[in-house]
């Protein structure tokens, strides 16, 4: 029974920290990346959403100018006023003209602090993309509506299974941060390049 508990005990603070302290991304060399801690309106808590690392010289040549190049950046939403901790973060890489690679990150705040993350192709057509996961094909379906500075996910009804956590949804209007275009993806699992992605 005391292991039990202590196991219990261990995964819920796993899940507190995942949600409230995104580590600083680092260059793997050591090096301090920027960071994420201003919007246009002030300053942001770097605590929000995950921070994002700017493309630095010697990866410039994985970066094109793609017509998809108007949607990269560092998205995220926090709505306080309906959830006290319910944080997202979108983190979007043009990939050609009509494809971007994006990885997304959701926290439903307390008491559960459930976590929901995602990494994928979208092909976008008319400022319109639909997200439909191979292992998740025939219950997962999410569109992704590109705003100017925004980003809106609606799951679609009936398709919400996407292998996110207990009540962790990715709806919301992500509204973008910084204008970047991110190196990489998931620093926790060891930093995963976008231009890596298969």
């Amino acid at each position: 029974m005391k292991i039990k508990l202590h196991v219990l005990m261990t995964i819920g603070l796993l899940a507190l920290f995942s949600c409230q302290n995104n580590p600083t991304n680092t260059d793997k060399e050591g090096a301090e990346a920027i960071e994420v801690t201003t919007t246009q309106d002030g300053v942001m808590d770097e605590n929000k959403v995950a921070q994002v690392v700017e493309i630095n010289e010697e990866d410039s040549v994985f970066i094109k100018e793609y017509a998809t190049s108007k949607y990269l950046g560092f998205y995220g939403f926090n709505f306080s006023e309906k959830l006290e901790g319910n944080t997202g973060s979108l983190l979007i890489y043009p990939e050609s003209d009509t494809s971007v690679l994006f990885n997304l990150e959701v926290c439903i705040g307390a008491p559960s602090f459930n976590l929901g993350m995602a990494t994928g192709r979208l092909i976008i057509k008319n400022d319109t993309a639909l997200y439909q996961p191979a292992e998740y094909k025939s219950t997962c379906k999410i569109i992704f509506y590109f705003r100017g500075n925004e980003i809106q996910l609606k799951t679609i009804d009936g398709f919400s299974e996407c292998g996110f956590a207990n009540n962790v949804y990715a709806d919301a209007i992500y509204k973008l941060e910084k204008k970047v275009t991110p190196k990489y993806y998931d620093p926790i699992d060891g930093y995963n390049y976008f231009r890596d992605f298969k």
